[in-house]
């Protein structure tokens, strides 16, 4: 293969990489909706953890803004969500959600600022 040929070559296949779409990673405003309906009544409209019910909760609900749950790896905060917290107001919602809507909730809980 020649030198221009080559080229060409390369920047069809540049083109072609920039034109494929990227897998989603979900929508973080779908994900906000399934927050307000599912997760609000013991982490709060502020994610803090805040909510009415929360004094009641030992331990308190998670302050999803924080550090130490936004460090969680998605696949922890899955394992979390569908498997709950022993010891903790935190239920299981294992069936709860389709495979789209937990993508959507954890794309939501990333999107969440401290």
């Amino acid at each position: 293969m020649t030198l221009p040929s080559l080229l060409v070559v390369l920047v069809i296949l540049g083109l072609a990489q920039m034109t494929m779409a990227a897998p989603s990673k979900g929508s973080p405003e779908s994900g906000r909706a399934i927050y307000l309906e599912s997760c609000q009544s013991c982490h709060g409209s502020t994610d803090k953890g805040d909510s009415d019910v929360a004094a009641y909760l030992t331990p308190p609900p998670a302050n999803l803004s924080a550090k130490s749950t936004q460090a969680k790896t998605d696949a922890e905060l899955r394992k979390i969500i569908l498997e709950g917290r022993p010891g903790t107001a935190m239920a299981s919602f294992d069936g709860a959600f389709e495979e789209d809507q937990l993508i959507d909730l954890i794309a939501y809980l990333r999107s969440i600022e401290s």
